[in-house]
């Protein structure tokens, strides 16, 4: 037998000792209650053994007698609270705690028995109560006391799903206190907090009132129309300063902000192209305000690239000295027994490194169409690198050991760090790449910054 499955049944033979062993013990104590009287506890204590061993006989005949007891007894306490008639609240809840301990104790395959008249007595005892909870409610939402009217239908929903229009009320009383609150932030200006509401509205009942239309309405009045002109290099970076402009209004749509619209790119490059804006570059603030009147917007993003670096790095590479190790045959002269010892022979690996990095640096601005003042001025400089470091050598690598002090370095960590760097990748990203991720990264930085401002200025 495998030594893996050996232990394995080992350990659940364990469990299944100590499983059984606790509920002995737990059945003598059940035993000694009983004995006094204390039935309650008795059952208890009968019923942990028979959940630790399903199989304890005795744990079963003594819960089916102590837990019956237990149960008539919360049974008569039901029966009180009916015939007194003043609390239907109670009696159904003593009732269902009942048939709760009765479903506890079934788990253990043990059956305890509630009379057909207590259940009679809790139909009807329960439809009594829920026409008190259904009044109850319909009196608080009458008063607007939407959170506990709420609470109300909800206990009556989990008492008897579909009870009436329990449940319809239920998310009125949730849906009302929401779609006053969108109301209430519109007529106020808070378009921000009013989406919020009608948002929560709609994603519970997208049909409730006109709150799809008022939500609209929100997004009408609160909207922010933004337009990214092309930004502005030297002749060097020419292409680069349309790459930029490109990620800026990609990143600004991911954002995915529904009070941020931006003007579409064809729409922007056919007016650019009408007004001649794009010979001129569009570089002062007072062009910036007359292009993005044409566009409808109300405030424009635009920059300049204020440098940007390729560093391609050359391979780098050192000559190390090593030990490939090997085994050699000897004869034990006493025994005659033949045995192999280690040796280790001199060699030389290569490592090898390289690193490519770009560096841009923009400088970006957000003008106020309304007012022609910057809203937004800031210098954003991003770097992506990327390096191969890896080793090479055209012995055994599995057997290549490092040289430390002259000598083989046979630490665990030292092996380790020559195998990852002979199966380290051995190719760096190239130029293009770096300038994806950098671009990336810029446009993400911008499109922060600019809902951020917007949001502080839109409520």
């Amino acid at each position: 037998m495998p030594r893996q499955l050996h232990t394995l049944i080992v350990l659940a033979l364990a469990a299944l000792l100590l499983g059984c062993s606790g509920s002995k013990s737990y059945s003598k104590r059940g035993d000694k209650l009983d004995e006094a009287g204390l039935y309650a506890e008795a059952a208890e204590m009968y019923l942990q053994a028979a959940r630790r061993n399903n199989k304890n006989v005795d744990a079963k005949i003594g819960l089916k007698k102590t837990g019956q007891m237990l149960l008539n007894d919360k049974l008569s306490d039901f029966f009180k609270n009916v015939a007194m008639g003043d609390n239907r609240a109670e009696a159904v809840a003593t009732y269902l705690d009942a048939k709760a301990y009765v479903d506890r104790v079934a788990y253990t395959g043990v059956t305890l028995e509630i009379p057909d008249h207590y259940k009679a007595d809790f139909e009807k005892v329960k439809a009594e109560h829920l026409v008190d909870l259904y009044n109850e409610g319909q009196a608080l939402y009458e008063r607007e006391e939407f959170a506990a009217a709420e609470k109300v239908f909800a206990r009556i929903t989990k008492l008897e799903p579909g009870y009436k229009d329990a449940s319809s009320l239920q998310d009125v009383a949730y849906l009302e206190p929401l779609y006053r609150t969108g109301k209430s932030e519109l007529e106020s200006g808070n378009y921000r907090k009013a989406y919020a509401a009608f948002s929560k509205v709609m994603d519970k009942n997208s049909a409730y009132k006109d709150c799809n239309a008022l939500r609209q309405e929100t997004l009408t009045k609160g909207q922010f129309n933004m337009a990214v002109l092309p930004f502005t290099s030297n002749q060097k970076s020419s292409a680069l300063a349309g790459k930029v402009q490109a990620h800026a209004m990609t990143a600004l749509i991911d954002l995915k902000d529904p009070f941020l619209k931006v003007v579409d790119r064809e729409n922007l490059d056919r007016i650019l192209e009408e007004q001649r804006l794009s010979l001129s570059g569009v570089v002062d603030e007072q062009t910036a305000v007359r292009a993005g009147n044409i566009m409808g917007a109300q405030a424009v993003l635009m920059g300049d690239v204020v440098s940007y670096q390729e560093v391609p790095g050359q391979l780098r590479r050192v000559t190390k000295d090593g030990y490939e190790s090997y085994k050699v045959q000897q004869v034990n002269k006493e025994t005659g027994e033949k045995y192999f010892v280690t040796r280790y022979k001199p060699v030389r690996y290569t490592e090898f490194f390289q690193e490519n990095k770009v560096v841009l640096s923009i400088n970006y601005r957000v003008v106020s169409l309304e007012t022609g003042e910057v809203m937004l001025s800031k210098v954003v400089e991003k770097q992506a690198e990327d390096h191969a470091y890896y080793a090479s050598y055209d012995g055994n690598k599995d057997l290549l050991l490092p040289k430390l002090n002259g000598n083989v370095d046979l630490r665990d960590n030292a092996r380790r760090e020559v195998r990852t760097l002979l199966n380290a990748p051995r190719e760096v990203k190239p130029m293009t790449t770096l300038l994806s991720e950098v671009l990336r990264a810029t446009g993400t930085s911008m499109a922060a910054a600019v809902r951020d401002e917007v949001s502080a200025k839109l409520p």
